[in-house]
């Protein structure tokens, strides 16, 4: 259920937790003395997966972040709202611009990273780089719900400034659950076909309708 390597000083555990499409959440955890708070990335899907991996390696969510606000990537934070734990939320807009914070044990760099939606960002930890729907081991998220394709094309530019060694950790699994910015890139232009974004129109409403239900 969990992929865990040991990357410098970070533990990242990949949760695959159903939710929309294949999502990700992600765990991070950082040096031994900090090792039980750790940091939760877009929390959504499945809450028991998540709360068993918790659980079973006796871990505390102390902040929670998102790489965007669409639903799917953001189901859970009112509920880690009410267990206590805080929110990191960004204020930075334009390209490029960043934020820095120490966070358990090691620094978070949230980078702005607009196209898929105008609050996209890439969480950069050590040498990994949480993507989001920005990128993914193979395409980009698309822009049809609230995104811009200039933008896209803008960001999908500026990251292929960034060290393309960096190890991406994408929001959906799409192609793969990890790889390279750099091979990442190189997928980057993958369009999906018109039966695929036709899927995804159905899977979107047929969601909607579900956290309506929900309310």
């Amino acid at each position: 259920m969990g992929y865990l390597p040991q990357i410098d000083m970070v533990k990242i555990i990949q949760l695959q937790v159903g939710g929309f499409d294949n999502n990700f959440s992600y765990i991070v955890i950082g040096e031994k003395k900090h090792s039980k708070d750790v940091l939760l990335i877009d929390p959504t899907g499945e809450r028991s997966i998540i709360e068993n991996k918790i659980k079973e390696m006796d871990l505390k969510v102390v902040l929670q972040a998102l790489t965007h606000n669409h639903p799917d990537h953001c189901e859970l934070v009112d509920y880690f709202k009410l267990k206590g734990v805080q929110t990191l939320l960004p204020s930075s807009k334009k390209l490029g611009e960043f934020e820095e914070k120490d966070v358990c044990g090691f620094r978070a760099r949230f980078i702005h990273t607009p196209g898929h939606t105008s609050d996209c960002v890439c969480i950069q930890i050590e040498n990994n780089l949480f993507t989001g729907d920005t990128l993914f081991a193979r395409g980009a998220g698309n822009t049809q719900y609230g995104g811009n394709d200039k933008e896209q094309e803008e960001t999908i530019a500026f990251l292929s400034q960034l060290d393309q060694n960096l190890i991406i950790w994408p929001g959906h699994n799409y192609g793969g659950e990890k790889c390279t910015l750099g091979e990442a890139l190189k997928n980057a232009n993958i369009m999906p076909s018109k039966k695929v974004l036709d899927l995804i129109a159905g899977k979107v409403k047929e969601y909607n309708a579900k956290a309506k239900r929900k309310l």
